[in-house]
């Protein structure tokens, strides 16, 4: 029994799929050979007006969105309770149902509405009335064929989206065409659209669709064998809670979430839901550091062949300054794997060198450690001395390294003239609606939405909890190229599909499709698998890092704190795993032993074979 699974209610949308043929040309018949699939088309959505092409909804990075529902009937089943979250999928906003008379300020500060209308009755009327007053853009959502006679005010807003079914499905899938997951062809009968004209096709495949395994051309059993897998894991130890997401061509065929944050004997465990925030560690290479520098490649300010000299005035004179970017991002440069600079600050009793850390925050001591402690701004200097100071490997060769991605920030903010965490999020997370990935995430979030990691005996002397795992990237003030960004499962899948769609989402190329191509090839093969950060299979045993079916083309990256993310282009699929599998211990070493990773993606490369 799956005490703590957590599906997307993908039940209730299934069963309507099923019972009134939601899907048109939708569900692709799986092939190993197909590498697209024509975007899934709602049947039973119907736009009615779509005022200059609003729909579906581009720019999420100028969007400033707001959800208004008004209550059903008390008699009435409430259809459209995952309303918040089928939005949240897409993009942040608030949300308000009613509206009150508080929220009207929120509204205000909007430059978009969405209003649910259940149905055609006077309340639903007068809120359509007060919203018009706003003199916003207002996309109305309607569950009742009725209301497109008893509104006249519906002419006034500038998209119409009928659902012809009240029920969960219908309302998540009139979301998804609004934000161009999925593509509206439904149809009025003739006498119903008579004052409205003909009914409007919309785009899919512009963004993430949210499906069934059947409708992304894996098989049915696919969740139940993930569901086995996990459960086994969770049965073993090998972490006590996580976050799964399958897709293909486009389509998130599942996404469930799993067991609890914390291990241990709490009295009441918090589950793991799937707005849960992860600490992503080493994936921040490849989703934070690497995109960034594929953006400023594209800008002509970066790429493979500089030397590490050219970017790092610091490097200048030392035996890194000639080494170049294609070796040091495929890890064959001689560098370190990583020093653990903490030890410096700490003296022989365990107690952390008060020159460099305080238990408040000034403006001498802002850079965020862990709960109660705060770095010297001075310590981001002193930790690119230590890279610059540290001895180059004896014999060349592949070494994995973290050394180059703590550099990373400091050139980002210097080509840029932004800081890292606000130019990646600028220039990638918000255009793709990502609005949970991001470092320090106390910040934004609060604590009992993100997991715990590890309880640190030896340099914080508390359990990590909100802030990042890697003891460098915490002297770094959390903001660090090789560990430190946060996130949702959901939110991660919009970054990787964005890789696999080469470079384009939601409508917008947000980076170059032959920087993609470049940066995704293996670089030096046979010698070193690797291409530019990304992990490659291991040509003598693809199960290592992958899957013993992976094919040469596939690219991934592994995190320590356990988390993973794995793309197949052949099949137009990639899978995603978040755990915490470092609490209470980094000593739990039972997921590589169990090879829970390699598992998940073997499960889904079978699933989509015919």
């Amino acid at each position: 029994m799956l005490r703590y699974l957590l599906p997307r209610p993908v039940v209730f949308i299934a069963i309507w799929w099923l019972l009134t043929g939601l899907f048109g040309s939708a569900v692709c018949r799986a092939q190993p050979q197909q590498t697209s699939c024509p975007a899934l088309t709602a049947l039973g959505i119907v736009v009615l007006r779509n005022e200059g092409g609003l729909l579906p909804l581009q720019r999420l990075d100028t969007l400033r969105l707001a959800t208004v529902k008004v209550r059903s009937m008390p008699d009435v089943v409430d259809f459209s309770w995952n309303l918040p979250q089928d939005v949240a999928n897409y993009a942040p906003g608030f949300y308000s149902v009613g509206p009150q008379a508080a929220d009207f300020a929120q509204l205000r500060a909007s430059n978009l509405l969405i209003l649910a209308l259940p149905d055609a009755s006077p309340r639903d009327r007068a809120t359509l009335q007060q919203v018009l007053k706003l003199h916003k853009k207002v996309v109305v959502l309607l569950f009742d064929s009725t209301a497109l006679a008893a509104l006249p005010e519906l002419h006034q807003v500038a998209a119409v989206v009928l659902a012809k079914a009240r029920n969960t499905g219908a309302c998540s899938q009139a979301i998804q065409v609004l934000f161009g997951g999925v593509g509206a062809t439904g149809r009025l009968a003739p006498a119903a659209s008579a004052s409205w004209g003909p009914s409007l096709n919309t785009r899919g495949g512009l963004r993430l669709a949210y499906g069934t395994p059947t409708a992304a051309g894996l098989r049915p059993s696919l969740s139940a064998l993930v569901d086995s897998l996990m459960q086994r894991a969770l049965d073993a130890g090998a972490f006590p809670g996580g976050q799964v997401v399958v897709v293909r061509h486009g389509v998130v065929a599942l996404s469930r979430s799993y067991g609890v944050q914390q291990a241990g004997p709490a009295a009441q465990p918090r589950p793991v839901l799937n707005n849960t925030l992860y600490d992503f560690a080493s994936l921040t290479k490849v989703t934070a550091a690497l995109p960034a520098l594929m953006r400023l490649q594209d800008l002509g300010l970066f790429g493979p062949d500089y030397t590490l000299g050219a970017l790092f005035d610091f490097l200048e004179g030392s035996d890194k300054q000639n080494l170049r970017l294609r070796d040091v991002l495929t890890h064959q440069a001689r560098l370190k794997p990583f020093i653990p600079f903490w030890q410096d600050y700490v003296n022989y009793s365990g107690r952390l060198n008060r020159r460099y850390f305080r238990p408040d925050s000034s403006a001498a001591y802002s850079l965020p450690v862990a709960a109660g402690i705060w770095g010297s701004r001075a310590l981001p200097a002193r930790i690119y001395r230590g890279v610059a100071n540290s001895p180059l490997n004896a014999k060349p060769g592949y070494v994995y390294s973290d050394f180059s991605f703590m550099l990373y920030p400091y050139y980002v903010q210097r080509a840029s003239g932004k800081p890292f965490d606000q130019f990646v999020a600028d220039e990638i997370y918000r255009p793709l609606g990502a609005s949970t990935l991001g470092f320090n995430p106390e910040r934004r979030f609060p604590r009992w939405r993100i997991a715990p990691t590890e309880y640190d005996s030896a340099f914080r002397k508390q359990l990590v909890h909100g802030t990042v795992h890697d003891e460098n990237a915490a002297m770094l003030g959390g903001v660090s190229g090789h560990a430190g960004l946060f996130g949702t499962a959901n939110d991660l899948a919009k970054l990787v599909q964005m890789y696999l769609w080469q470079g384009r989402y939601g409508g917008q190329q947000l980076i170059k499709a032959e920087t993609i191509a470049e940066y995704t090839r293996c670089q030096f093969c046979p010698d070193n698998r690797r291409a530019l950060g990304f992990d490659k299979p291991d040509p003598k045993n693809p199960a290592l890092n992958a899957a013993r079916s992976a094919s040469p083309r596939s690219y991934g990256h592994t995190g320590f704190t356990g988390t993973y993310f794995w793309v197949e282009p052949d099949l137009d699929l990639f899978v995603i795993l978040l755990t915490n599998r470092v609490n209470p211990t980094r000593r739990n070493g039972k997921l590589g032993e169990l090879g829970v990773r390699s598992a998940l993606l073997q499960l889904a490369i079978e699933s989509a074979q015919p």
